[in-house]
């Protein structure tokens, strides 16, 4: 093996030269032209778009043809294509390859950095590997560029890496890869920064960060999976499952049998007797104290007909990426990404006039209450953890409202930021039900985490076809009760 990457392109690109000095680069519909290019870069460049070579045979073709001060203008062109995610370098062995580093990002600016044989590296604390289409992934939330692991001793090295080590200790325990395939499989990781250095107290160089050591890792991974800047997936409304399973309807299908049907208050009289937004606003509490009556089962139908009922329900035809199609829509008092309004609200009454203790769900459309199971092993568990992650007694406990989500009717239309979608949709809900619980005197407490696996099972939803995402416990106020902001 030589001691530089093998270059190449990414699968599709294409660099056909045009004329004497010019070459156009092709991905797909996407094209550009270079321009006034001297003979070695085009001899170069055209190497590169074929089956690829090592880095250090292209900058000799340059070299040999047109001396060092083409250099520099030839590494402009392997930015260039690196920044659009085109250039792979890749770690080679007897002809094979182990692994490779694909820019993600436009971002991605390889820093030709290099590993010291004196300092000792681990795996970064938020690198990980998952499989998608068939090939072995190496991602990091702090990298702009992820490593294809070919080969089985690479992810061998990865492996090693789970503990500080120098590059000579790597070398002697890694069967099947002399030394030089490991320095610059290190060299591959440290500069797509899955790397950390160790300092003298053996704890990771990027633990020094006091802004990085403060985010767990599924955090980080959820932020920069979610927003745009880290990755190349397709985001946004992108409706990637169309041709392959048909739009999940607007509304969850009602069960029919012994339904609860709920007060339907006059919302012309509540805009004339409520009390003003702005006092609504600046009251807002957290309210852990109850009143010895329960709420009643008019004040919990008022509260769901304000928060979660159903306005309005349409059709209309969506524009895809082959044509059109149509969609059922149903829209809420509160705001919705797409109007897609993926959320469904389950009561678990503990304590309510007029209503018997157990698990319901709330159907929307015709604002009534599903029964689906009594005061259950599952549904008391549920209660505890409210009453556990709110200190407020589980005898004292009220009605606990769950949030679930039915995920494929947001991931049918929008890629990346599905999930990122839906928990804003659960703060949305939560404020909406803090204004109404204000407003008509109640006294609501939103709740910091749930049981999604207890909840599935209490109300014999998929996990993951219809999970909770938020939790929120309502009560009777009573003229007493200390609250917080």
């Amino acid at each position: 093996m030589t001691d530089s990457f093998f270059l190449s392109l990414r699968e599709g690109v294409r660099i056909t030269p045009r004329g004497s000095d010019q070459a156009v680069l092709q991905y797909g519909p996407w094209s550009s032209t270079f321009s006034r290019m001297s003979s070695g870069t085009l001899a170069a460049l055209q190497r590169l778009g074929g089956k690829g070579e090592y880095e250090d045979q292209l900058t000799e073709v340059v070299l040999k043809v047109d001396g060092t001060e083409a250099l520099a203008n030839f590494y402009y062109y392997l930015h260039f294509l690196g920044q659009r995610g085109l250039l792979r370098r890749s770690v080679c062995l007897n002809g094979e390859k182990l692994a490779s580093l694909v820019p993600a990002s436009s971002y991605f600016d390889y820093a030709s950095r290099s590993i010291n044989p004196e300092s000792q590296y681990l795996l970064s604390r938020f690198a990980y590997t998952h499989v998608e289409d068939g090939e072995t992934r190496l991602e990091s939330p702090l990298s702009y560029a992820r490593i294809f692991l070919h080969d089985w001793r690479a992810a061998m090295l990865v492996h090693a890496l789970a503990r500080p080590r120098r590059v000579e200790e790597l070398g002697k325990h890694m069967d099947g890869l002399p030394a030089a395939a490991v320095e610059q499989l290190l060299t591959l990781l440290i500069n797509a920064r899955m790397l950390s250095g160790v300092n003298d107290a053996g704890r990771p160089v990027e633990d020094e960060n006091p802004s990085l050591r403060s985010w767990e890792f599924h955090d980080l991974l959820f932020h920069s999976r979610s927003r745009i800047g880290r990755h190349d997936h397709p985001a946004g409304g992108t409706y990637r499952f169309a041709g392959l399973s048909a739009p999940p309807p607007a509304l969850k299908p009602a069960d029919s049998s012994n339904p609860i049907a709920l007060y339907c208050p006059d919302l012309e009289q509540r805009k004339r007797e409520d009390p003003p937004f702005a006092l609504v606003q600046e009251t807002r509490r957290s309210i852990r104290e109850y009143d010895t009556r329960p709420i009643t089962l008019q004040q919990l139908g008022e509260f769901l007909y304000r928060v979660g009922r159903v306005t309005e329900r349409w059709e209309k035809e969506v524009p895809i990426p082959g044509g059109q199609i149509g969609m059922d829509f149903a829209r809420r008092p509160y705001p919705g990404g797409g109007a897609l309004y993926e959320l469904e609200l389950y009561v678990a009454v503990n304590a309510c006039e007029n209503l018997a203790e157990g698990l319901y769900h709330y159907d929307p459309q015709k604002h009534r209450l599903e029964p689906i199971s009594g005061l259950t092993s599952e549904v008391n568990g549920l209660l505890y953890g409210a009453s556990q992650a709110t200190t407020i007694p589980k005898e004292q406990l009220q009605v606990l409202i769950f949030i679930a989500t039915r995920f494929q009717r947001i991931a049918w239309k929008y890629a990346s930021i599905a999930y990122s979608i839906t928990l804003k949709h659960v703060g949305v809900v939560y404020q909406t039900m803090y204004l109404v619980a204000t407003a008509m005197e109640l006294a609501p407490c939103g709740v910091g985490c749930g049981d999604s696996d207890l909840f599935s099972r209490a109300a014999g939803t998929d996990y993951y076809e219809e999970t909770s995402v938020g939790e929120f416990l309502l009560g009777s106020k009573c003229a007493t009760s200390s609250d917080t902001v």
